[in-house]
């Protein structure tokens, strides 16, 4: 496969071994089942945000699954607020959503290493329109980088990108794992419009042990690395545990009541 070529990023690190990338593979693709609910700071890039909805510059996002999330700006005025729970489950929407038939990360155990992380992961449900701005569905799940299963042995390379580079550092106060990638010819985005890896480049991808999900995004060469933002991201909080109403536009006492 050919790859652009660059100076290293990581100039004193040994070249990654195939324990050590199937290992990131893994993470990458075990994001939805490390996590029930994320607090999460995003820094939204210019070219990907949405003012009018006040969607800009830094906000913080409480997100529950794949289910529910609540998003405020930087002076804590809530601008985004949506929820899947408590959509009808009628029988026109199973016939019509292909979402009706796919399960939840948390209904579906996957093939696991022996480190936890997922080899082969199954279909499951995805964010389905839930998030704000599209590209974010692609940090908080970056599948793609990995594909689904590892690739098959009998092909001369058919993982999705190619790791160049590869480091576990500390990255503001988080376990991750830094790597250097090239996309390869088997590299399917998640979205039609927005891919994290773009084609002919070497782009930086840091990824939070604990989590999966993508804390820094930067194209390092590369004929799209000016039009290229960098994203990032930082981690608030793991696995708390939040009500209902934080993500419903009203509260079930405020619903009025029908009387017979």
């Amino acid at each position: 496969m050919d790859v652009p070529s660059a100076p290293l990023y990581f100039p004193d690190s040994p070249m990654p071994d195939s324990t050590a990338r199937r290992k990131f593979r893994a993470l990458a693709r075990s994001a939805p089942w490390l996590s029930t609910s994320l607090n999460i700071e995003i820094d939204i890039p210019e070219e990907l945000g949405d003012p009018s909805r006040g969607l800009a510059g830094t906000v913080t996002a409480k997100l529950r699954q794949r289910e529910a999330i609540a998003v405020h700006n930087a002076a804590g005025d809530l601008v985004f607020q949506e929820e899947t729970f408590s959509a009808q489950r009628s029988r026109d929407y199973v016939a019509a959503t292909n979402s009706s038939w796919k399960l939840p990360s948390t209904l579906i155990t996957p093939v696991y290493t022996a480190d936890h992380l997922v080899l082969r992961r199954p279909e499951i449900a995805g964010f389905n329109g839930l998030m704000p701005l599209d590209y974010w569905a692609a940090i908080l799940d970056p599948v793609e980088i990995a594909g689904r299963e590892p690739a098959a042995l009998d092909l001369a390379f058919d993982h999705p990108t190619y790791i160049h580079e590869l480091r576990e550092i500390s990255y503001e106060g988080r376990s991750a794992v830094a790597a250097v990638l090239s996309a390869g010819h088997t590299y399917q985005p998640t979205l039609a419009n927005f891919v994290l890896v773009p084609a002919e480049t070497r782009t930086l991808l840091i990824l939070d042990q604990n989590t999966g999900v993508v804390l820094l995004r930067q194209v390092l060469t590369g004929s799209e690395a000016q039009a290229a933002p960098d994203l990032k991201l930082r981690i608030l909080a793991q696995d708390e545990y939040y009500i209902n109403s934080h993500f419903q536009k009203v509260h079930w006492l405020d619903q009025p009541v029908v009387r017979s």
